[in-house]
């Protein structure tokens, strides 16, 4: 029964398709063929696969931050200074005496980045779980991430950005609050402080525009910043680069499954797979997260 709701609904779509574009031809774009039979590798460091990766993380990051129709607090924690990371004077060797920045295009002792960035992950959820206590015990209640996002420094060593969402009127103090015990907290962890940007540390923004600063450099990098690729396969990254609350994505749906099916949808009505065989409630949620089917994959 539910294969025959399925193969109906699937016959719909492919003749809404045929209705709106009778003579479209499939894509003459070139693909992935490192995958099993010559398919798809579907690997985030892949040329070709990654780019769908990295847009496919730019859609979802705008949608679920879209989605919270409030304010939202953006704040970031660096990693140490020179003390932890010292840089590597050979890499600017030839400048001369100088002082060591990123204007220099100096670097951080490759030996240094590589000690301090080993346990990178495990740090940071005991730093943040720690302020998120103290500030649960201080303000009697915390406010959860929205969404987290690794990005490396000129220098080396990454940084973390945190979106959290400013439902109510005494969230923004709960904010302050926890950053201000990560920033106290931070030097046990091996961290540094809550960056500042434009003389402060924390700034509030619509959804839309905390996607688009950190979404920036996804795709194709801005600004000297490697693109998402480029950081999926930096080793002195964590591996979960980027982190959306389920809360967001149970509500919207958007999420890089859902996406990848949204292609494989596009796919099917191209004529070039086979009927997916999922229930049709899951048929239907992707088809609305779709929507109108368009002339390429999204």
């Amino acid at each position: 029964m539910v294969l025959g709701v399925l193969g109906l609904v699937v016959q719909a779509m492919r003749g809404r398709a045929e209705r709106i574009a009778p003579t479209l031809a499939p894509p003459s774009r070139e693909g992935c063929t490192r995958g099993w039979q010559r398919g798809s590798c579907k690997k985030r460091t892949c040329e070709i696969c990654g780019l769908t990766w990295a847009r496919d993380w730019r859609r979802g990051m705008f949608e679920n931050l879209k989605s919270l129709g409030v304010e939202v607090a953006f704040a970031s924690v660096t990693p140490p200074g020179q003390a932890e990371l010292p840089y590597d004077g050979r890499v600017c060797a030839h400048l001369g005496p100088h002082k060591h920045g990123k204007g220099y295009g100096c670097r951080v002792n490759g030996d240094a980045l590589a000690e301090w960035s080993r346990d990178l992950s495990k740090r940071w959820k005991r730093l943040h779980n720690a302020a998120r206590n103290a500030t649960r015990r201080e303000m009697g209640r915390c406010l959860p991430l929205a969404c987290r996002a690794w990005e490396p420094q000129s220098r080396g060593p990454g940084h973390v950005h945190l979106v959290f969402a400013l439902h109510r009127p005494g969230d923004l103090e709960l904010v302050k609050c926890y950053l201000a015990h990560v920033a106290r907290l931070a030097p046990r962890h091996k961290f540094g402080f809550p960056g500042e940007k434009e003389g402060v540390s924390l700034q509030l923004m619509t959804g839309e525009r905390a996607a688009a600063y950190v979404s920036t450099y996804f795709v194709k990098g801005k600004g000297g910043k490697p693109t998402l690729q480029e950081n999926a396969r930096n080793p002195h990254l964590p591996r979960l680069l980027i982190w959306v609350a389920p809360a967001l994505t149970r509500k919207t749906r958007v999420t890089m499954r859902n996406l990848r099916r949204c292609r494989q949808l596009w796919a099917v009505r191209m004529r070039l797979p086979p009927a997916p065989s999922w229930s049709g409630i899951e048929l239907a949620r992707i088809v609305l997260l779709a929507g109108p089917w368009p002339a390429r994959a999204p």
